[in-house]
């Protein structure tokens, strides 16, 4: 797997797999449609002019955000289908209301792809990697590339596991690490924003960011508190309720990451 070097880490780049693995959205699945269906007569909702004055004000859909205004859903998944956001451009609450976010084009150095929750006459709801969790916005979808992952994740947070899956099939099941009763693994549905190495984590270079984060933290280690998928240097402190909210798995578990395209949906139950 290549990699690439980006504010002082390491991203991970193109590999075997095309498109590569946690750098687009992409799988050897076929892109799939964001058009919903349509009553005879229906066409798009026009998509409103945004000033560049108004959008310097907008908030920031990016994982140290907060989108105040964003619609939340935690429960409706994507199937696998994301939307790759090319430039930065607003995100609104309604199809053609007002904007509330801008998104931008890359998170954490790579590009912007993101779940799409459902559609409506041109455009498309998704999920946002900001806070709070479970915001969503949506786009105007017309020229925007869509591409659909056979890959999914689902932790069981009370049988303590991580499960990765193509196609419906189990690819590997994986004791985890998770939050403490004090700062417990946030619920819900969210998905892989990002993979990079960070050298200067002791305790797992590799790690996978998630668009979820922490309840009750604002921060971890300085950051925005984002919730991730990583490593521990110990067996002991990779099982049971033991972490700041991550999710700490085995090496096995990181190199099936490895994999996985941005966009892919993870379900974290309890």
């Amino acid at each position: 797997m290549a990699l690439a070097v980006f504010g002082g880490i390491t991203l991970f780049g193109g590999g075997d797999d095309k498109p590569a693995a946690v750098t687009t959205a992409a799988s050897s699945s076929p892109v799939g449609s964001a058009g919903a269906a349509r009553s005879p007569g229906q066409s798009d909702i026009p998509v409103p002019h945004v000033p560049q004055s108004v959008l310097d004000k907008l908030p920031v859909a990016d994982t140290d955000g907060k989108v105040v205004d964003a619609p939340i859903d935690l429960t409706t998944g994507s199937g696998g289908l994301a939307i790759e956001i090319a430039k930065p451009m607003p995100g609104f609450a309604q199809p053609g209301k007002e904007p509330i976010t801008l998104i931008p084009k890359s998170q954490i150095g790579t590009t912007t792809w993101l779940p799409v929750l459902r559609t409506e006459r041109g455009w498309a709801q998704v999920r946002l990697p900001s806070r709070p969790n479970g915001a969503t916005a949506w786009v105007p979808a017309a020229g925007l590339e869509r591409a659909r992952t056979q890959w999914a994740v689902q932790v069981s947070l009370s049988k303590g596991t991580i499960t990765v899956t193509y196609d419906g099939k189990s690819r590997g099941t994986w004791t985890i690490g998770q939050g403490k009763p004090s700062t417990p693994t946030p619920v819900g549905e969210t998905f892989l924003l990002s993979g990079f190495v960070d050298p200067h984590q002791s305790f797992s270079p590799v790690i996978y960011a998630l668009g979820a984060h922490s309840a009750t933290l604002d921060s971890y280690g300085g950051g925005p508190g984002t919730v991730a998928v990583h490593g521990w240097p110990t067996a002991a402190g990779r099982e049971g309720k033991v972490s700041h909210g991550c999710i700490r798995v085995p090496d096995a578990a990181l190199q099936m990451f490895a994999k996985l395209p941005t966009g892919t949906p993870v379900d974290i139950a309890v």
